[in-house]
């Protein structure tokens, strides 16, 4: 049965928007209430008490927060903090209120965590544009995040089933029959599709987990990942990376993936006994990252196709084993999102891809 946690659970059957209005002055309450009195799909619930707010947060699980910048006994953009620490209120949108118009007030409070900022008290149309543009993108977030642990824990417990299933066989009878064989391998590569697919998807949709990450780390925590595999393949992971001052601000997990995968598919697509290069090298504004290996990598015409999920090359192509086009996509995705870009090219020892990340990444 699928564990769900329930204590912060969206019912998205009903039509309402929750609106959490934090705000010490209680006619400002009135004024949002009075200005929202015609949207009955919005309810709108005011805490005066912003010591009392994560409570009542999460007793009406608000689509959407409304807050003050400015109240007594507590700093308005710690309280933004707050929300994107708790688990609860993490992704839940939040606009600051605030009569302050200044650019660097402004800026300190989208630091902070807000998603939007109205100087008070805004206009009736805008401020209910904002609440419904919000409201919605966050619900329909929180329903990809259903469907992808839908996909994450229902679709492949029926995978490994099968192989727990084929592992007793296995140590029971010992080598699988042919039948038997094609089932386990089919079945690994249904929840190895599975799990690329929820990883890509996760990549492109949620918010970065950032903080300040060293590349040398990354590089290495994705060596580790694949030693065991290049050794059963008979290959050598090689990572002399350079003594160097290497930090960026980075989510240090989608990157530690994207280079696992890069390194992967050069196990994957190289020679049995070869050797995987990995480097770190400064590039004046730029951090390279590079895996190599010693297959024929991938002709020039067909690179940008290959970072694309899902496209797998023809018959011939040195790239159509054991792939579903979702590797390179991954790392697309996570170049991307730190304004950096995938970079391949011909060596002399075979075929390289690189993660090119601006120092400034962030």
């Amino acid at each position: 049965m699928k564990n769900t946690d329930t204590s912060f659970f969206l019912d998205f059957s009903g039509s309402a928007l929750s609106i959490l209005l934090v705000d010490d002055q209680p006619i400002v309450g009135e004024v949002i209430r009075r200005a929202l009195r015609t949207e009955h799909d919005i309810a709108l619930h005011v805490c005066t008490n912003a010591h009392e707010a994560m409570s009542m947060a999460r007793e009406v699980k608000p689509s959407l927060i409304l807050q003050d910048l400015i109240m007594p006994g507590i700093d308005g953009l710690d309280l933004v903090r707050a929300w994107r620490a708790a688990p609860e209120t993490a992704r839940v949108p939040i606009i600051v209120l605030s009569a302050k118009e200044e650019p660097v007030v402004k800026r300190a409070a989208f630091i902070a965590g807000a998603n939007d900022y109205l100087v008070k008290l805004p206009d009736t149309i805008e401020l209910t544009a904002r609440i419904r543009y919000h409201s919605h993108s966050y619900l329909v977030a929180r329903q990809r995040d259903e469907a992808l642990d839908f996909l994450s824990h229902d679709m492949r417990s029926p995978q490994t089933s099968i192989l727990a299933l084929l592992d007793t066989y296995r140590r029971e009878h010992g080598e699988l029959p042919a039948p038997l064989a094609r089932i386990d391998a089919h079945a690994r590569r249904a929840l190895a599709l599975a799990d690329s697919f929820i990883h890509l998807t996760r990549a492109q949709s949620q918010q970065d987990e950032r903080g300040a990450v060293f590349l040398k780390e990354i590089v290495l925590d994705a060596v580790d990942q694949l030693w065991e595999k290049a050794a059963a393949l008979g290959n050598r992971i090689v990572a002399p990376l350079p003594d160097i001052e290497d930090k960026i601000f980075g989510d240090r997990m989608m990157l530690t993936r994207a280079i696992s995968n890069l390194i992967d598919n050069a196990l994957k697509y190289g020679p049995p006994g070869a050797s995987v290069h990995c480097t770190l090298r400064d590039d004046g504004n730029a951090w390279v990252i590079g895996v190599e290996d010693a297959g024929n990598g991938i002709a020039l015409d067909q690179r940008e196709a290959a970072t694309r999920s899902f496209v797998q090359f023809g018959p011939g192509h040195s790239r159509t084993r054991d792939g579903f086009g979702l590797g390179l996509a991954f790392v697309c995705t996570a170049a991307a999102r730190h304004h950096g870009q995938i970079v391949m090219g011909d060596t002399e020892r075979g075929f390289s891809v690189a993660l090119r990340l601006p120092k400034q990444s962030g």
